[in-house]
């Protein structure tokens, strides 16, 4: 009998790690283009996370082009071979925007002196705007044309095995609650749900409550302190200002440092409020006893 596993592969992630990178490249592009410019402990946790993005990237495109594709190629019709074929391509043609970033970032991160870091902040600005030239486009082209191609090629059971061996088991598991939690971070409600079901109940919680707040503490030191909620599928912000008293907050929504939710009602950063989570007039919320329960 025919499971959910014996049908099309479900490539849904693919799309969720895209936009995460898309996310992620474009508020660090924002980040380095709105005074004040990070500095300090900032600008180290900034560029030691767009170094990490390009290690994630070269793994990422690394598990495609040794096991996705020429899986899905020996098993296509001939007509279908040069769509495969192009995202090597891109790949190769991505990888010299990847180093320029590799190489700009820890750049920037060491530089000293005002000249020297302005012109390290100028040549990372540059160095993301040629990757983002070269990735966003090859993204589209693979959520429109490879995942069509692969989900009507492999079942379910073949897309998982090459995942479990290519994205999973290769990865410790701070590194996979890391990048978890970073896929998680601003998705909508649908998004979320696929990427918690992508491992068991036991190691999600592992991931959501052990090392969720390590994540929210690297997250807001490399944002700093925004004016929003960062919440919605494209990673908008909410509505400028504060909430209002009484607004329940959704699971998942984590406040940055130095959100003010209502007069008098700030959290501390990288602090998540779950679901059902009130806050009342004049109330604060800080890492302290009496949060216990509301805020993890």
């Amino acid at each position: 009998m025919k499971t959910a596993m014996d049908g099309p592969a479900d490539t849904r992630i693919m799309g969720i790690v895209h936009w995460a990178l898309r996310r992620d490249l474009t508020r660090a592009r924002e980040a380095l283009t709105t005074i004040p410019y990070p500095d300090g402990a900032r600008r180290a946790a900034l560029a030691a996370h767009i170094d990490w993005m390009v290690e994630f990237l070269h793994r990422h495109h690394a598990g495609e082009d040794d096991g996705l594709y020429p899986l899905v190629r020996a098993a296509v019709d001939p007509d279908d071979v040069p769509l495969i074929d192009a995202m090597g391509a891109d790949h190769e043609a991505i990888h010299p925007a990847m180093e320029a970033c590799a190489d700009a970032a820890p750049r920037w991160s060491r530089a000293r002196g005002a000249e020297e870091v302005e012109i390290t902040r100028l040549g990372l600005v540059a160095a993301l705007d040629g990757l983002v030239t070269v990735l966003f486009p090859h993204l589209d082209r693979e959520e429109s044309g490879a995942m069509p191609l692969v989900a009507a090629t492999l079942t379910h059971r073949q897309w998982r095995d090459w995942d479990q061996r290519y994205n999973i088991r290769t990865k410790s598991l701070p590194q996979l609650a890391e990048e978890g939690n970073w896929l998680l971070d601003g998705i909508d409600e649908a998004g979320r749900d696929v990427v918690l079901h992508q491992v068991p109940l036991i190691p999600r919680l592992i991931v959501l409550y052990g090392f969720g707040p390590r994540y929210r503490r690297h997250a807001a030191a490399r944002w700093g302190a925004v004016s929003r909620l960062d919440a919605g599928a494209n990673g908008d912000a909410g509505a400028e200002g504060s909430t209002a008293a009484g607004q329940t907050v959704e699971a998942g929504q984590t406040v940055e440092a130095g959100q003010t939710v209502e007069a008098g009602q700030t959290v501390e950063a990288g602090q998540t409020l779950e679901a059902g989570q009130t806050l009342e007039a004049g109330q604060t919320l800080e890492d302290r006893g009496e949060a216990a329960g509301a805020v993890r």
